[in-house]
Parts: C-alpha cells; sequence; structure tokens
C-alpha cells in the first residue's frame, strides 16, 4: 500500500494529538470530505486511546504507527506492539436497555470503530497487532 501519511509515534496524549493534527492535514490535502476525516480522526481516537490504557497499560514511549492512503480507496493501517487483541471478535455482552456495568471497560468504542469503517481486518502480529480499516 502506498501511503499519503506514515507515522510512528509515542502512546501518549502528545502522541495522540500530532497524530489526529496529520491526520487533518494530510485529508484536507487530499480534498477529503469533512465527514470522512472526522470518522477517521474518531477511529484513530478511540483506538489509540485503547492501546494506551488497555494495550500498553498507560502512557509510554512504546509505538502507535499508522498508514493511512486516501485515494483511491480509504484505507488506514494501525499498529501497535501490545499483547494481542482482535477487536473484530469483540461482541456487546451488556443486553439491550440494560445498564452497562460500573467498571465500563471496552463497551461502545470498539463497536463505534467498527461502525464507522466499510471494513476491519485484524492481523496478529509477531509482536503486536495490525488493524486494517477501509473507509470507501
Amino acid at each position: 500500500m502506498s501511503a499519503d501519511l506514515v507515522l510512528e509515534l509515542s502512546a501518549t496524549t502528545t502522541g495522540l494529538r500530532s497524530c489526529l493534527d496529520r491526520i487533518m492535514e494530510s485529508c484536507t490535502r487530499s480534498k477529503l470530505p469533512r465527514d470522512t476525516i472526522s470518522r477517521l480522526q474518531i477511529a484513530v481516537e478511540e483506538l489509540f486511546t485503547n492501546t494506551i490504557k488497555y494495550g500498553y497499560g498507560g502512557e509510554c514511549d512504546r509505538p502507535v504507527r499508522l498508514r493511512l492512503r486516501c485515494s483511491p480507496r480509504i484505507e488506514l493501517v494501525y499498529e501497535d506492539a501490545a499483547p494481542p487483541f482482535d477487536p473484530t471478535t469483540w461482541r456487546e455482552t451488556t443486553p439491550p436497555g440494560a445498564a452497562p456495568p460500573l467498571d465500563g471497560v471496552g463497551r461502545k468504542g470498539i463497536a463505534l470503530v467498527l461502525g464507522l469503517a466499510k471494513s476491519v481486518r485484524y492481523q496478529k502480529l509477531r509482536e503486536g497487532n495490525r488493524l486494517t480499516l477501509r473507509f470507501a
């Protein structure tokens, strides 16, 4: 995949802010519609924060890698070096209409990411995870 944007950042809130800014710049340059840019940013923010909080157990210098292609299809490849976790196998366990558990872990963010993309594919890496999301 040739990429319009390639990033490797530390798993920190500063890294996340930089990532979101760079996505905005790249997508604006590629003249993507604003709603598509928003969907990309929301998905990346959710994945990045999950990597920090659950994958790495907090902010650290461990890597988050991202490749974004804006044409002819919009495709995002997101990688981390966290323990294996396949979000495509996740299923909501709270019955519809029931109050979510008090810990709130893993309740809505994964469903949001899966719903924002046209398709999502997971690959377990030798050391980490790769998600490939297609948006168009």
